[in-house]
């Protein structure tokens, strides 16, 4: 049990009072006279900002400090790995695209490689009347204007489909016979999300060789899904629908 004046002199006089280094407080006692009732004791503090600071000490300062240093560095490393993973994604990609080109010039140049020996043996048959004839395929030239989808049904008609071009040579000789006309080619659009993405030949093959016209395609008002072949031979990329051009046929020679 505490005196009643030792416990005064701790907390002052009864009322407010200031404490050492600023500090304020209010202290009222109540002490019984005997032993029992235990002490009664009610005080407020107000603490000034610069005493907290100066509780907390350096210490804990330094420690913040180096967690945000800490943290700075974690994020610089995060970043790297970020950029590291999306050169990776970027490798990788551009060597799919590479594989996919080299896997269509090596299958174009074994089907031409074979079919050159089935034309020396002379097994061959000869293209229809009113189709010419290049590197074991037979070409119609259907001028009559007609959309994309009209053009396909077309083909089929004829036990055949829409060109599919597979390299600069095959390029040249359907440019030659063009006749001063457009022609629908067997070339479509891959769109996802509403965006061109890619370009896939009617029987799936990714394109690897191309002959654009200059600032094509562009995809105008995105609505430009098909491929045709210019007079002057280039491509220009134009809406489906559109009943602008002819077509060109193709079916491999019977052998």
């Amino acid at each position: 049990m505490f005196p009643g004046a030792s416990l005064c002199s701790l907390c002052g006089a009864p009322g407010a009072a200031v404490g050492p280094g600023g500090w304020g407080w209010e202290c009222c006692s109540h002490i019984p006279s005997g032993g029992e009732g235990g002490l009664a004791v009610a005080w407020q503090a107000e603490v000034p900002p610069t005493r907290i600071m100066s509780f907390l000490g350096l210490g804990t300062t330094a420690k913040l400090q180096t967690t945000l240093t800490e943290l700075g560095e974690t994020q610089a490393k995060v970043l790297q790995q970020e950029s590291a993973l999306k050169e990776l994604q970027e490798r990788v990609t551009q060597g799919l695209a590479e594989a996919g080109r080299d896997r269509e010039n090596v299958r174009t140049e074994l089907f031409r490689v074979l079919e050159g020996i089935k034309f020396q043996n002379g097994s061959c048959e000869p293209c229809p009347k009113s189709w010419l004839t290049f590197q074991g395929s037979c070409y119609f030239f259907s001028e009559p204007p007609s959309s994309w989808e009209a053009s396909l049904r077309l083909c089929a008609n004829l036990s055949a489909h829409l060109v599919i071009i597979g390299g600069l040579e095959e390029q040249g000789f359907l440019s030659l016979h063009t006749r001063g006309l457009g022609y629908w080619l067997g070339l479509r659009a891959v769109r996802h999300s509403g965006k061109v993405q890619s370009y896939k030949w009617i029987d799936g093959a990714p394109l690897s060789f191309s002959h654009w016209n200059t600032g094509e395609p562009n995809d105008s008002r995105r609505q430009e899904d098909c491929v045709m072949m210019l007079h002057s031979g280039l491509w220009n990329d134009a809406q489906c629908s559109s009943k602008m051009d002819g077509c060109i046929c193709e079916k491999r020679r019977s052998c």
